[in-house]
């Protein structure tokens, strides 16, 4: 799965578990272009931003929801699902005893435009009128814009 969000919104993942005894369920990040360095996500990470609700019973079931997105909430999302007694000892290879599941969350700069002064260009059916706007982006290539009169 891969999605595309805006800075300032929020995403929810989805993960159901199956199994018996029935599995339990981790969060993990990974940043862009940095796939084998997964860190576990919790509950109140950056700033109290990232929530974590699970809820296990003859399944599991658990909802990752990060708000207030920044550029660097970019990257890999991973649902691990472990039964093995052993899960968590640390001498044991993870991907043996975690099943994973991946999503890709894509952030971009939500656009703004900046004025330096207002100007009132009023109908003249003889003079042509240019109408200029300069686009940036901090990190990514900007792919469109477009022009509204009057909202339309």
């Amino acid at each position: 799965m891969s999605e595309t969000k805006l800075t300032g919104d929020a995403f929810e993942l989805y993960c159901d578990v199956v199994g018996s005894p029935t599995p339990e369920i981790q969060w993990w990040y990974a940043e862009v272009n940095r796939a084998e360095s997964f860190r576990q996500l919790w509950d109140g990470a950056r700033k109290r931003r990232v929530t974590v609700n699970t809820a296990y019973g003859s399944n599991g079931v658990s909802v990752l929801r990060i708000t207030r997105l920044t550029l660097e909430d970019s990257g890999t999302y991973e649902c691990r699902a472990s039964n093995d007694p052993k899960r968590n000892d640390l001498r044991q290879n993870p991907s043996i005893t975690w099943i994973r599941a991946q999503a890709t969350i894509s952030v971009l700069q939500k656009p703004r435009i900046v004025t330096s002064e207002e100007v009132i260009i009023r109908d003249s059916p003889v003079l042509p009128v240019t109408l200029q706007c300069n686009l940036t982006s901090s990190s990514h290539t900007l792919t469109y814009s477009y022009w509204t009169k009057n909202g339309v």
